[in-house]
């Protein structure tokens, strides 16, 4: 009998963890794996991107509001149900903890009665995919994916408690650091807590970096390039006051932002008071973004909190001279020697900058050193296929 893997997670945006499932799907088409992938909409511009043998499914089915689905279910006779949607619905409107939302979310819909070889809740902590995996899901044996920084959600992880992810067998990690934070919290967890790093999809990646065109706007200058969800824990703030010292200083230097998120509103508000409409770019959403990785001078991933930094494997790969700050991402790079690691300050950001562009060398020994390492994580594949085949 094939194998039953179910991966659970929110929706297929273009971000890191959805990239990384597209990745590690791919790497599962030669295993004759029956690999289901739930979502909680079917939203996203990596949607399309799920291979054809992964079948998916729309865990709350149609998007409708819950009055609708409450009329739906009666014209079906089905008045229990009903109910409880309405009044799951009240509740959760009256709840400020989100752990108690995404438990009544969760009781919203039915359990899946198909016994799964192995359960997988992909997605950042405290969020549905979790919840639903532990209650709606019959499992041989449940994973839960750390995503994330757990330092940024300990308040609420504290508040979810020790006693649900014990429930779990397996808690992956996707590095060192941020495994290391997850036991911070929860060491009495730590036995069955591991890292298991993101799949990358290097051939696939160099390919894209070489489909398309990049920057249009025929600059001459040193480009900088920042790859990530516009928000506060990606610490793109931070970049108006960084870039326009560099230009008072007199650096022929221009910085582009790809991607979406909540501080775009505040980023071009900035941009208006430093005056950096030529300076500082957003790109918005870019489903290709490798070609620019490709073709900027220097990446730079002014994060506060970040688990590993699925962008900067991608510019590692593509052998970019690297700034990171000492998050989780840093352990991807040697300090001198494939990039510099610099604590979340904007001195710090701006002396590193400083740094690559006065010194070409410099920033060709990074490309270098990084041409002569291996960056592939499909290895890591083999450890979730021996618990598939090892499932009781």
């Amino acid at each position: 009998m094939r194998k039953k893997v179910l991966f659970v997670t929110q929706r297929m945006i273009m971000g890191g963890i959805e990239k990384a499932l597209i990745a590690m799907l791919n790497s599962m088409q030669l295993k004759d794996y029956d690999v289901t992938v739930k979502l909680m909409s079917e939203e996203g511009e990596l949607y399309e991107e799920i291979p054809e043998f992964v079948h998916v499914e729309n865990i709350f089915g149609a998007r409708e509001t819950a009055l609708e689905k409450m009329w739906k279910y009666t014209k079906k006779g089905d008045i229990i149900t009903a109910v409880k949607t309405g009044f799951y619905t009240k509740l959760i409107q009256h709840t400020v903890s989100n752990y108690k939302q995404n438990r009544y979310y969760s009781r919203m819909v039915p359990r899946d009665e198909t016994v799964y070889d192995i359960a997988i809740a992909y997605h950042s902590p405290v969020t549905f995919p979790d919840v639903y995996v532990m209650n709606n899901i019959k499992a041989k044996q449940k994973a839960v994916w750390i995503h994330c920084d757990v330092s940024y959600f300990e308040e609420a992880l504290r508040k979810q408690g020790e006693r649900f992810y014990s429930r779990f067998d397996c808690i992956f990690c996707v590095s060192k650091y941020a495994m290391t934070k997850f036991i911070d919290i929860f060491p009495n967890l730590k036995d069955k807590t591991f890292p298991f790093y993101n799949v990358i999809e290097r051939d696939k990646l160099e390919t894209l970096s070489k489909a398309e065109e990049s920057y249009s706007d025929r600059f001459k200058g040193i480009r900088l390039l920042t790859v990530g969800r516009l928000s506060v824990e990606k610490g793109q703030d931070m970049i108006p006051e960084i870039l326009s010292k560099l230009l008072l200083k007199g650096y022929h230097v221009r910085w582009y932002l790809i991607g979406e998120g909540i501080l775009r509103e505040k980023i071009e508000t900035m941009i208006k008071e430093y005056q950096l409409e030529n300076n500082l770019l957003l790109l918005g959403t870019v489903k290709n973004p490798y070609p620019y990785i490709k073709d900027c001078d220097i990446y730079i991933q002014p994060s506060r909190h970040e688990s590993y930094a699925l962008t900067v494997a991608e510019a590692r790969i593509l052998r970019k001279p690297i700034i990171t700050t000492n998050t989780g991402a840093a352990e991807q790079i040697s300090q001198g020697e494939t990039g510099l690691i610099v604590n979340f300050e904007k001195e710090e950001i701006y002396h590193a900058i400083l740094r690559l562009l006065n010194d070409k060398r410099l920033r060709e020994k990074f490309s270098s050193n990084l041409s002569q390492q291996v960056v592939d994580t499909t290895k890591e594949m083999e450890r979730l296929y021996k618990m598939v085949e090892n499932a009781p």
